[in-house]
């Protein structure tokens, strides 16, 4: 009974720290806010591709050592508080540096921001080993994608609210200006982020058998490749997350095709922001309820679909007319916004879906693969050896650049088909009846 006990209380935690550490960060969102401040600093689609690109290689290249490093460690949360605060004072020292360099030249300020967040990156990836290793202990197998999405559906609720503030932050009326309005943004992720890492102090983390003795790193190296060869599913899915990459390489370049190629305002980046975060809201609502019924597998291929969609809108939006409107006079509140920006909002509608999707469904299924004692392996390996993924975004921004924004959306779709038929080729993480 006190095992039960345990388990109900520690999964409300898991859910409530995912959505503090989701509420953080929609304040520093790779998706819209990174591009938006390196589209600001320097006007360059290949430089908001390297950001993009330093989030997915950052979080990924430590993976592999800290596995090796803490596998044996019964105890995951005293390193998770340390390197979630460490991870949460380099944001500080970050917006701090920013306030201090405005009037600088931009890349003075374009410098110090990739050295620290270079840091904050790898600092991720350290925190994503152990983490998936207590979520794998704390929260029972037919749980996992319930709570993985739960904590996001949370976290996308208190969320909503972040885009107001920044499009507050954003605006002439808060008086900040560029680059201070984005350093305030994110010392206020700092802060959320500290608040969402000290509730791991509060976890009852259950010690479970571990491998006492640390084996050679180049054994250690032999044994994870090895599971690629002898784990179908563990190579489908890994194989499957370079398909999607390719596809999502087009993602960071949302915010800057509206504002350099539709003309949107920067103000409108605070719409995207809160349109995302209630759609995750909805969306995780909507994955909890399909994992428990189809399994992880649905997730990795709805995921996929929505994905296209995502694509596929930002391709139409310039056929729709930019006409003004007043959606909600009838209300009493007479403010107008354009057609075009409405209907270019359902591209992050069709993308928090996805994102959703395929990482709770990816998630779910690693750590149903992964034996107790193996789980840092199975996390690390196929993040670690995923990192040359990291790159695409740069291959988008060179493509943005040397074609058009337009024309690096249709390559990303060429991609898909192929990750729909690996994601259906994947047997476990299937309930019966999964279509």
């Amino acid at each position: 009974m006190a095992k039960v006990e345990n388990e109900r209380r520690n999964g409300r935690l898991i859910v409530l720290n995912g959505g503090l550490m989701q509420f953080a960060m929609s304040f520093v969102s790779s998706e819209t806010i990174i591009p938006a401040f390196i589209q600001m600093l320097t006007g360059s689609s290949v430089l908001v591709g390297l950001a993009r690109s330093m989030i997915q290689v950052g979080w990924a290249w430590p993976q592999i050592l800290i596995s090796w490093l803490i596998e044996k460690r019964e105890r995951k949360v005293p390193l998770l508080i340390w390197v979630g605060m460490i991870h949460a004072a380099s944001w500080c020292v970050l917006g701090a540096a920013i306030w201090y360099l405005a009037g600088e030249h931009p890349f003075v300020v374009l410098g110090v921001f990739i050295a620290m967040y270079a840091m904050i990156t790898a600092l991720m990836g350290v925190f994503n080993v152990a983490w998936m290793d207590l979520v794998g202990k704390t929260v029972p197998q037919g749980s996992r994608a319930r709570v993985l999405a739960l904590r996001r559906m949370i976290g996308g609720g208190l969320a909503i609210a972040s885009g107001g503030v920044i499009a507050y932050i954003l605006s002439e009326r808060s008086g900040l200006g560029f680059p201070r309005d984005y350093a305030v943004i994110f010392l206020i992720a700092a802060g959320l982020y500290a608040i969402a890492y000290a509730t791991f102090a509060l976890i009852c983390e259950p010690v479970e058998p571990v491998r006492r003795s640390r084996e050679p790193i180049r054994s250690y190296l032999a044994s994870g490749f090895r599971l690629l060869k002898e784990d179908g599913d563990y190579r489908r899915l890994f194989a499957l997350r370079y398909f999607w990459a390719m596809a999502m390489m087009g993602t960071s370049f949302y915010v800057p095709f509206a504002i350099s190629d539709l003309g949107m305002s920067v103000v409108y980046i605070g719409l995207f922001v809160s349109v995302s975060q209630a759609s995750s809201v909805l969306s995780n609502a909507f994955w909890a309820r399909i994992g428990d019924r189809k399994g992880s597998r649905a997730l990795l291929m709805y995921g996929t679909y929505f994905l296209t969609g995502s694509l596929l809108i930002p391709l139409s939006t310039p056929m729709v007319p930019d006409l003004m409107i007043q959606p909600l006079a009838v209300l009493g509140f007479p403010f107008g916004i354009s057609v075009q920006v409405l209907y270019f909002s359902l591209t992050f509608i069709c993308n928090s879906f996805a994102n959703s999707g395929m990482a709770t469904g990816r998630m779910a299924l690693v750590l149903d693969l992964a034996p107790a004692d193996r789980r840092p392996t199975y996390t690390s390996f196929i993040n670690t050896l995923g990192a040359p993924q990291g790159l695409l975004p740069i291959l988008g921004g060179l493509l943005a650049a040397w074609l058009s924004y337009r024309d690096m959306f249709l390559i990303s779709l060429i991609f898909i088909p192929p990750a729909i038929v690996l994601a259906r080729r994947i047997r476990l993480g299937q309930f019966a009846g999964s279509g």
